[in-house]
């Protein structure tokens, strides 16, 4: 239990630290973050699959890169669900998915 709480507060983190990073990406406070990274997970477990799967013969042509305008579309769907985070649109969404994948795939690597 202790090892997803952590890696919850990482995923909120690195939801947090992208507004520094990426232009056109508000979020309100750390708390709006840790609701984001909620919605984020649930999206990823739940809406995600379906998309990879109805999209399966383009995600294919590309070799996976599709996956990366999935999850941008995900995550400006995140935006538009929560109050305290603002996304001006797709290309911060695409480089603010990539930003949030990179800080938590190294924070979860640092807390192994």
């Amino acid at each position: 239990m202790t090892s997803l709480f952590i890696r919850w507060m990482i995923t909120a983190s690195a939801v947090y630290l992208t507004q520094f990073l990426i232009d056109g990406i508000w979020v309100k406070n750390f708390f709006s973050a840790i609701i984001a990274s909620l919605i984020i997970g649930f999206l990823n477990t739940f809406i995600k699959p379906i998309l990879a799967f109805i999209t399966l013969p383009i995600i294919l042509l590309t070799f996976g890169i599709f996956m990366l305008f999935i999850n941008a579309l995900l995550l400006m769907f995140a935006g538009e669900i929560l109050e305290g985070i603002e996304i001006a649109g797709f290309a911060p969404a695409f480089w603010g998915s990539i930003i949030i994948s990179l800080g938590t795939w190294i924070g979860n690597r640092l807390t192994r």
